[in-house]
């Protein structure tokens, strides 16, 4: 009863004021997971203070403030990778750290050795409204917004791995879910034409397997 009082609370709210804080919880609650990982806090106030879970960790090299609750580590997500131990696996893991392709491969592929066998990855910012908005790094100024090459990784994966079960949530910029499973690779062209823009545009609905949220609560 709990788990469908949290879907209605989630499904009043206008499409833009649901958020990924909002399927988080959803999934910590219908799947009871007991780990989570935040990669890119930054500021805890935003989203890692509100997650309702038994144990969470989150990192950043630069945190605006400490967190009411769970372990802080100010430090790269590489770095953090490094020191924890091999056999450490969480539940569920948010990724909006650096949002650039090569970063965003590097934290999904160390994310998946750190996952658990029914575990959930959630990549935000994977489907940016505009080719503006998935700028360069070095065309981004603080307080503009900014998705970047995040995309990129994400439909990397989607081309290359049969492993995983992938689809993303159209809410939020875009909250890319990855699993362990299978998917039907999408193979009409070359990946690398699959990450120009152009193309992406055009074809995101298919590349990104871009779901609503009503669809979500339906089928995941």
């Amino acid at each position: 009863m709990k788990l469908i009082k949290l879907i209605k609370t989630i499904i009043n709210k206008s499409s833009n004021e649901i958020t990924r804080t909002d399927i988080i919880n959803y999934l910590n609650k219908k799947y009871s997971y007991k780990t989570y990982l935040e990669i890119g806090v930054n500021n805890p106030k935003e989203n890692f203070n509100k997650i309702k879970i038994k144990h969470k960790d989150g990192v950043d090299p630069k945190w605006k403030r400490n967190p009411k609750t769970g372990n802080k580590y100010e430090m790269e997500s590489d770095q953090f990778f490094k020191i924890i131990k091999e056999n450490k696996q969480y539940d569920l893991i948010f990724i909006d750290g650096l949002h650039t392709y090569k970063q965003t491969k590097k934290d999904i592929q160390n994310s998946l050795n750190h996952l658990s066998e029914e575990g959930t990855i959630i990549i935000h910012d994977c489907n940016p409204k505009t080719e503006w908005h998935q700028r360069g790094i070095e065309d981004f100024y603080d307080g503009e917004e900014w998705n970047g090459t995040t995309w990129k990784a994400f439909i990397e994966l989607r081309c290359t791995n049969p492993h995983l079960s992938m689809y993303t949530i159209d809410i939020d910029c875009g909250c890319g879910v990855i699993k362990n499973g299978k998917q039907k690779l999408y193979e009409k062209v070359d990946v690398k034409i699959c990450m120009e823009w152009g193309y992406f545009e055009t074809n995101k609905k298919e590349l990104l397997r871009l779901i609503r949220i009503n669809e979500f609560f339906n089928r995941y």
